[in-house]
């Protein structure tokens, strides 16, 4: 048994030094292995952002003991975030890996028709007449996987 985790941690090491050196290949003189470079490596956005779809994965169903959570459904979740500038701020996020709005496939659909009612319920909670619901993409987009904001009035607006 010993022998097996063992063999399982070595293998698991190789696998990860392997990739890692695939991602960032810098090539260093005299190395033993020489890997090609990596066709897209991952940048700290996408490192991010494929930390925080393993936390979506594994928090799916025990939210509720993370205290900025403030809904779910079981393809949605949405944060409380404190801002400053808004009166409410909230961040919907659907619990499938969706990288961003460029990524959306028709199989998506339910994640994404569940983020609007989501958005919708959360503004009538708030009693919100006037809101921001959105997205970003690309180059704008901070983190690795598809959100929403949802913000209210700035504060001191009426």
């Amino acid at each position: 048994m010993k022998l097996r985790v063992a063999a399982a941690i070595l293998l698991s090491f190789a696998i990860g030094l392997v990739f890692g050196a695939a991602s960032i290949h810098r090539p260093i003189a005299h190395a033993p292995l020489e890997l090609p470079p990596a066709r897209n490596p991952l940048s700290p956005t996408d490192v991010l952002g494929l930390i925080g779809s393993v936390g979506i994965r594994d928090f799916a169903g025990h939210l509720e003991s993370i205290p900025s959570v403030v809904a779910e459904t079981d393809r949605t979740f949405a944060l409380s975030v404190l801002d400053p500038r808004f009166r409410v701020h909230y961040v919907i996020v659907p619990k499938k890996d969706i990288r961003d709005a460029g990524q959306i496939s028709a199989e998506d659909q339910p994640y994404l028709t569940d983020i609007f009612l989501m958005a919708r319920h959360l503004a009538e909670k708030d009693s919100l007449k006037s809101y921001r619901l959105y997205t970003n993409a690309g180059d704008l987009q901070t983190v690795g996987y598809l959100h929403f904001h949802l913000v209210g009035r700035r504060r001191g607006s009426r």
